[in-house]
């Protein structure tokens, strides 16, 4: 089944994406502001809380996304408090004074926590070369990435829903099932349907769609995540039985 990954930036949020059928959370704090790692307290509240899986998002400020050596080290030591309660999957979004992805953070990471799995914000979407930014992920082993299908020069023309379809059908050919995508950015139950159809990409990260009201300031509602859910799957099926 595909995954649906809600995300959650309090205890009552994973607890309700859980009850409407997400597979996956995402946790982070200060939602409103893109997000930054969550505390110790909420994601150990939540760990004991829910049973699916979870991801919690490495950020320690919403200054920028170039990390100082500072920054590092405050994101190593939060990693090491994280595993400490069994969590091994971490949200990265860190780039390079180029837009780039942060190899050289990236690799520090991965030398200090050893097995840990990394998953990659959409911020990588300020890359101006999408081919090389996927490549990139895979070959540091990034396990999942999330895209709306926007990148720096479609942003820079206000977005365009025709070029974000063209961008994710590069994306996922480039990435050839070598890793997990996820759509995100502004799927809601009204247009979920369209946006699994035109890209066939069934894995989602839905953040202010499953909220009531939708703004990045208001609670999981668990009715919208079990409508999203439903029709996730049902699509999804109907593409295996005509794939037979």
């Amino acid at each position: 089944m595909p995954c649906l990954e809600v995300i959650a930036d309090t205890v009552e949020d994973a607890i309700a994406a859980e009850s409407g059928g997400a597979t996956r959370i995402a946790i982070l704090s200060h939602y409103p502001s893109s997000g930054i790692t969550p505390s110790y307290g909420m994601v150990a509240r939540i760990r004991e809380k829910v049973k699916i899986p979870l991801v919690v998002l490495i950020c320690p400020h919403t200054r920028g996304y170039i990390p100082s050596h500072e920054d590092l080290e405050i994101c190593l030591r939060d990693i090491d408090a994280f595993k400490k309660l069994g969590v091994n999957d971490f949200l990265l979004g860190f780039i390079d004074q180029s837009g780039s992805l942060n190899i050289a953070v990236i690799e520090t990471i991965k030398a200090a926590h050893n097995g840990i799995h990394l998953h990659s914000r959409v911020i990588w979407e300020l890359t101006k070369d999408i081919r090389k930014t996927v490549e990139t992920t895979i070959s540091l082993g990034f396990h999942s990435m999330r895209t709306s299908g926007n990148c720096l020069t479609n942003s820079l023309t206000n977005g365009d829903f025709t070029k974000n379809l063209q961008n994710i059908s590069l994306i996922k050919e480039t990435a050839k099932d070598r890793i997990e995508i996820l759509l995100t950015g502004g799927i809601t139950a009204r247009n979920v349907e369209t946006f699994l159809r035109q890209t066939t990409i069934y894995n989602l990260q839905i953040g202010r769609g499953v909220r009531t009201p939708s703004n990045s300031h208001s609670p999981v509602d668990p009715l919208k995540v079990a409508a999203i859910r439903s029709k996730q799957i049902s699509i999804f099926e109907e593409h295996l039985s005509q794939s037979r």
